[in-house]
């Protein structure tokens, strides 16, 4: 019984943890939806910013400890993962990160102390819980990092073969190329706003006095996308080279759109075999309960019946 109690209380805390502090992101399909079920005259970009206010407080406490404890290797990685979801990666960022994570270490900690001492667990389930709550509330917030750039790739690769096609429309209509970034950014606002952030960022670093290969070059450092890292050495190759931007841009739009389609019907090949466990698992034997049901019944009544 204690053994079940601890398991359902368990549960019950992660799925709390889960709902109310790290189950900020939503689906795809459902942000733009959102987006386009907004008057545009009250539309703003989203911005990704962390609602904790006392992370604040925990850097500053934490910071002498956090800056000679943290290696610099986890540290630079924790600045790449940082960069890619969106968020500054000074190092200050880092710092307010790992403080972010030993507050709800804390925060597991205390409150699996207070389920232990209000559902009257042995002293076993007790330590168990209490070593299992701080561990998996300091490694949440790294899920929800990399759930965030997940989220993020998918919505520039889903969103890049449109951009692309207005961007090669504005090339071949005579902009230059940093002025059909800028044109394709204000576009792509209200569609993907992440995407259009990002090459409104090269446009600006460009304007700013950056180098365009540099620019391209930090584009891709921010985002792990494969397809815009092929997009970035296209356009690099093309200004190297000299070539016509208009032509290397719609030939590489008809390449990726192709890709797009492809991944569709990829992922509607594999609904099919995704469909057979939950079949097999809740619908099957239903189904066999309605079917075979009366049958057994008739059956024991007959058996019933006979012996006596």
């Amino acid at each position: 019984m204690e053994m079940t109690s601890f398991i359902f209380i368990t549960l019950l805390f992660f799925y709390i943890v889960y709902v109310f502090f790290l189950d900020e992101d939503k689906d795809l399909l459902e942000r733009r939806l959102m987006r386009f079920s907004q008057p545009k005259a009250d539309f703003k970009p989203e911005t990704e910013s962390n609602k904790i206010d006392i992370r604040q407080a925990f850097a500053e406490l934490l910071k002498p400890l956090i800056a000679g404890s943290l290696k610099k290797g986890k540290q630079k990685t924790l600045k790449q993962l940082l960069l890619e979801a969106g968020y500054p990666s000074e190092d200050e960022e880092v710092f307010k990160f790992m403080a972010y994570k030993i507050f709800f270490a804390v925060f597991g900690l205390i409150l699996g102390l207070l389920i232990a001492v209000f559902s009257k667990l042995s002293i076993d389930v007790v330590l168990m819980l209490c070593l299992i709550t701080p561990f998996t509330c300091y490694v949440m917030p790294d899920f929800r990092l990399k759930r965030i750039i997940k989220n993020r790739s998918d919505e520039i690769t889903y969103n890049l073969p449109d951009a692309l096609d207005l961007l090669t429309v504005c090339v071949e209509a005579g902009l230059g190329l940093d002025a059909a970034l800028t044109k394709v950014s204000q576009e792509q606002t209200r569609t993907s706003p992440i995407l259009a952030k990002e090459l409104g960022r090269v446009s600006k670093d460009i304007q700013a006095g950056i180098f365009r290969q540099d620019a391209f070059r930090n584009l891709v450092n921010r985002n792990n996308v494969p397809d815009l890292k092929t997009f970035v050495a296209l356009l690099i190759q093309t200004d190297k080279l000299g070539t016509s931007i208009g032509q290397s841009l719609r030939t590489y739009s008809d390449t990726i759109r192709t890709k797009r389609r492809q991944r569709v019907e990829t992922l509607a090949q594999q609904a099919s075999v995704k469909m057979v466990i939950p079949l097999i698992l809740f619908i099957l034997p239903v189904i066999m309960l309605v079917l075979l049901g009366p049958a057994f019944m008739n059956l024991i009544k007959g058996i019933k019946g006979a012996a006596f």
